[in-house]
């Protein structure tokens, strides 16, 4: 029974990530707009202009730095009126980071 036990569980687990690997990943682009990112901040020339233009911001922070930021900005800068992101999942965070790359 528990060899059995054992053979399921390990078929499950296998599953799990084969499912976990073949979701498809979050759109970045439409992650920045849904979210409102692209109400206050500009990237290549569209959008707002009340928070700082992220065109190149992948060329002067790290992604861990815009990870922090997206998830509490006040971590880098108290007065930030930008609101926690801290709900979006990380692969969320990493297609936006991956679209402010592209």
């Amino acid at each position: 029974m528990d060899r059995r036990l054992s053979v399921v569980v390990a078929v499950l687990m296998v599953v799990g990530v084969v499912l976990f690997m073949v979701q498809p990943q979050p759109d970045g682009k439409e992650l920045f707009r849904s979210e409102g990112c692209i109400n206050c901040h500009s990237f290549k020339g569209e959008g707002g202009e009340m928070a700082p233009d992220l065109t190149s911001v992948t060329q002067r922070r790290s992604d861990e730095w815009i990870r922090q930021q997206i998830r509490n900005s006040k971590k880098h800068n108290p007065d930030s009126r930008m609101p926690s992101f801290n709900y979006l999942s990380g692969r969320q965070i990493d297609a936006i980071i991956r679209y402010l790359k592209s």
